[in-house]
């Protein structure tokens, strides 16, 4: 996880975020983890490295990687928004998967990823 670019929370604030990353579905959440929050950033900087380990029953499942803007004066976050990957197609060794992805809904996100074109 690197970075973001324009995060707005609440009222068009700047916001203190965070990543979370899991393996969906996943009924006992052992493959959860999540960056440290970035506080009052509309552009965060993460550069945070994580593994999972996978095993051949998850590659029919999905990396889903969410974005959450961490309430000031609570312990509560409300989601931004997310995207997911499919497990096998990342687990291809001459494939990476690297550059600008767009934030969608909860429904959508859980189910894809777009990627935002680059200009030529």
């Amino acid at each position: 996880v690197m970075e973001a670019k324009g995060l707005i929370g609440k009222e068009y604030r700047t916001c203190d975020s965070y990543v979370k990353m899991s393996i969906v579905p996943d009924a006992d959440w052992k493959c959860r983890q999540k960056t440290k929050t970035v506080p009052d950033s509309k552009n965060p900087v993460f550069h945070e490295h994580f593994l999972f380990p996978v095993q051949e029953e998850d590659e029919q499942k999905r990396l889903l990687v969410t974005v959450w803007n961490r309430e000031r004066n609570s312990r509560q976050s409300e989601l931004i928004g997310c995207m997911s990957f499919g497990v096998k197609s990342l687990l291809t060794l001459d494939k990476e998967i690297s550059g600008w992805y767009y934030l969608l809904g909860e429904d959508l996100g859980r189910a894809k990823h777009l990627k935002v074109a680059t200009r030529r």
